[in-house]
């Protein structure tokens, strides 16, 4: 998965902190204040080192590397006729070579300083999770049965569509998000043609799988934020202006997590030999 260098003070999401707190436009000559402590997406960062510790010690060993790839890859066979359901989980922590993890952790780098801090660790971790377990279990469904799979893409992907929807339900509150959501709609339409091309080894169906996975969870769980009447110091300070609490959607994410298990099974009696 690819993504645009982006400098997070011209998001939108910053742009709207700026003008509720009147502070002066990006190019006016002043100090840029540190980032408050609160607005740094520390699970973004624990992901990105478990991601990269797991890469690197099969980097550098080329038995522990050949291992986490025989016994942690989404390798069809072994979740169907093994019952091996736990690589639905550790293939999203693999990666097959330097600029496979690169992009990925580049992208989970730049939408986790975007969305961390607004919808918060346990939502932001619950769409990572879920999302990408939503990938995991469609490249299972409709993928090639033959194939080894492995990457955070999915769990990328479902955060990066978190993102869009949560822009587009705030349209008329952030200010320039037209030109935000055309990009992300672009990033992510030109990922899905690229996995489509012939000869490609993308597992577009875990793509699609995070997207979707995605889409569905941000549009329930998702912050809805209310339009600021006091300043705004941070993008932290922005969660406080939310009007949709994650426990009113519990029965939804049980209706998504059997969702998940209900395709697993049509998958499973499908695929069975």
């Amino acid at each position: 998965m690819s993504t645009p260098p982006q400098d997070n003070q011209n998001h939108p999401l910053y742009q709207q902190a700026r003008d509720v707190h009147n502070l002066p436009p990006e190019n006016a000559p002043r100090k840029r204040p540190p980032r408050p402590p609160e607005d740094r997406p520390y699970l973004s960062y624990i992901l990105m080192a478990i991601n990269l510790v797991i890469y690197l010690a099969g980097f550098l060993s080329q038995d522990i590397g050949q291992q986490l790839f025989v016994q942690g890859s989404l390798f069809p066979p072994s979740v169907v006729e093994g019952n091996q359901f736990y690589r639905l989980f550790t293939a999203m922590f693999l990666h097959a070579s330097p600029m496979h993890i690169f992009f990925n952790m580049y992208g989970l780098y730049i939408v986790g300083n975007m969305i961390e801090p607004i919808f918060g660790r346990l939502r932001f971790g619950i769409i990572y999770f879920l999302g990408g377990l939503g990938g995991s279990v469609l490249s299972l469904a409709l993928g090639d049965y033959g194939v080894p799979s492995i990457g955070a893409s999915g769990a990328i992907f479902a955060i990066f569509t978190a993102e869009a929807v949560h822009l587009y339900q705030h349209r008329n509150v952030y200010k320039n998000v037209q030109g935000q959501l055309r990009q992300i709609l672009f990033l992510i339409g030109f990922n899905i043609l690229i996995g489509f091309t012939p000869g490609s080894r993308i597992d577009n169906w875990g793509h699609i799988g995070g997207l979707i996975g995605g889409a569905i969870l941000a549009w329930r769980i998702a912050p809805r934020l209310q339009r600021p009447t006091m300043p705004i110091k941070s993008m932290h300070d922005l969660s406080t202006l939310d009007t949709n609490p994650i426990s009113k959607h519990l029965p939804d994410l049980v209706i998504y997590v059997f969702g998940l298990i209900g395709i697993l099974v049509v998958t499973l009696q499908f695929l069975a030999p």
